[in-house]
């Protein structure tokens, strides 16, 4: 066997690409993308390299059509020959792809040409890039401290992760990590028979990881626009006026919507809800993908014990005290009562206590406390930069509170979606249901979505409605939260949190978890 190296270079076979990067922006390019089975045989030449033949039988394809693709994936300057070798007279020429990702450069995957797959292929192979260089994420460590950390796995536990093949960039790390930790992982795609197969092996799974979108929106409600799918909040409207809003009123996902996830949490098991970013949801909530992206990453890279250990400090504090008063530059003055009131952790980390006491579920990211104040002692006014509505921003928000319940609503943007919520949810609806402080370190710009924006360090959140799951009494059709920045909040008089900063009991500072 000779080995001929490319221009005098030492490569050996398992190289990997030349460079990290590489700019689609030329038409040959474009052109060459534009075909599914070219993009296929790329994504494979970035793994490693391999010759006509061997590429045709890993796509299980005809070797002169392959070699056809490959001929115009070099032309197209995205595959380059790395090796020659010679068996029995024969030259078999080795191809790898010139960079581990490629980047198109009107934006990711936004060129006409492109397929559906392609682009996706460049999505997940640049926000990969994206996950590695620029946001130091290690997506295997997070899955190991979310199956290990969170789920408390041991060895021989069953775990199922339940989720799509879209999701599969956090799906294939979970699977390792509970591999690594000697448990066994069930990987389900099919959220139909989601809940009696939840029900028919309860017995023998420890716990469930559900993966899904951040948030689920009425398909009808979507039209087409010349920059694609759009969820406006004029059909919000018209679906809060008709009396369907309970339709979509459930979160995806969300454990105790189902009867089947409940079954299984009382049973003493645990259950993890992922949100998980796509770029439909992006657009739809009005989002930069890469923003969405790069806050639910960088929202899940935390030390789950640390965050543990400083919601229970704060839970501690709050639960001693009797009155909060939270205000902000906004225009917040609001004062409630706890006395009596069990305050809630959301640190990602299900406890045993919380399994003995079927409570064993939770939401990732992660961090806040949470607590109920006493029915009817709400009193002031709330200011929030934004909400959103089923992705639908209502901005400049301002909340008068009486008695516990709101008396008057006001908004800067979308006031009528606002005023038309809160009518639909009537007098339960309009009562003050909770309040939440976040402590997730990770997340210090509120995106724009309440189930991560309220999870932000030092942030505060007012919400509306149910509040049954966290001690209170309060049965409505609605839970809904206001989000109010860097707000100070005293307890008893005392100052707990002012500028994002905690303060703790001695006059210590504890800025981060």
């Amino acid at each position: 066997m000779v080995l001929h190296k490319r221009q005098g270079e030492t490569l050996g076979m398992g190289a990997a690409p030349a460079r990290e990067v590489t700019v689609v922006e030329r038409p040959i390019q474009i052109k060459a993308l534009s075909n599914p089975e070219r993009a296929r045989i790329l994504t494979l030449l970035i793994e490693r390299p391999g010759t006509a033949k061997q590429v045709a039988d890993w796509i299980e394809g005809t070797r002169g059509r392959v070699h056809y693709h490959i001929k115009e994936l070099e032309k197209a300057g995205l595959v380059e020959l790395v090796a020659k070798v010679e068996k029995g007279g024969v030259i078999e020429k080795y191809y790898r792809a010139v960079a581990r990702n490629f980047y198109v450069a009107q934006g990711i995957g936004e060129h006409g040409g492109l397929t559906g797959d392609v682009r996706q292929m460049i999505s997940r192979s640049m926000l990969g890039w994206r996950r590695r260089e620029m946001l130091d994420v290690d997506q295997d460590e997070i899955a190991t401290r979310v199956v290990r950390d969170c789920l408390l796995t041991s060895g021989g536990d069953v775990v199922l992760v339940q989720g799509a093949f879209a999701h599969r960039d956090i799906i294939q790390p979970l699977v390792k990590a509970v591999e690594r930790l000697g448990a066994h992982a069930l990987v389900s795609y099919d959220g139909r028979s989601q809940q009696d197969y939840v029900l028919k092996w309860k017995e023998d799974i420890a716990s469930i990881i559900v993966i899904e979108e951040p948030i689920e929106y009425p398909a009808n409600g979507v039209t087409g626009t010349d920059t694609g799918a759009t969820h406006g909040p004029e059909f919000l409207k018209d679906l809060v006026r008709s009396g369907m809003r309970h339709l979509y009123a459930g979160v995806p996902g969300y454990p105790l919507e189902s009867s089947a996830f409940r079954e299984f949490v009382e049973s003493g098991k645990r259950i993890i809800y992922m949100g998980y970013p796509t770029p439909e949801k992006a657009e739809v909530m009005g989002l930069d993908y890469r923003a969405l992206h790069d806050a639910w990453w960088t929202a899940l890279d935390v030390d789950y014990a640390a965050l543990s250990a400083h919601c229970e400090r704060l839970a501690g504090q709050l639960g001693r005290s009797a009155e909060v008063h939270v205000t902000s530059a906004g225009g917040t003055d609001l004062t409630f009562e706890v006395a009596g009131r069990e305050v809630f952790i959301d640190d990602g980390v299900i406890s045993k206590w919380e399994t003995e006491h079927r409570r064993g579920w939770g939401h990732l990211p992660a961090g806040k406390v949470i607590v109920a104040p006493v029915a009817g002692s709400a009193n002031g006014v709330i200011h929030s930069e934004m909400s959103d509505y089923f992705g639908v921003p209502i901005r400049d928000i301002r909340i008068q509170f009486r008695d516990g319940a709101v008396v008057s609503a006001t908004a800067g943007e979308n006031e009528e979606l606002l005023d038309l919520v809160l009518a639909e949810g009537g007098d339960a609806g309009r009562l003050a249901g909770g309040f939440e402080i976040g402590t997730n370190p990770q997340i210090t710009n509120p995106v724009g979505y309440a189930l991560w924006d309220s999870k932000s360090h030092g942030d505060a959140t007012v919400w509306i409605g149910d509040n049954r799951l966290i001690g209170g009494e309060n049965e409505a059709p609605l839970s809904w939260g206001f989000i109010i920045a860097e707000p100070t909040v005293e307890l008893d008089g005392e100052t707990v949190l002012a500028g994002r900063t905690f303060r703790f009991g001695g006059g210590d500072v504890d800025g981060d978890a």
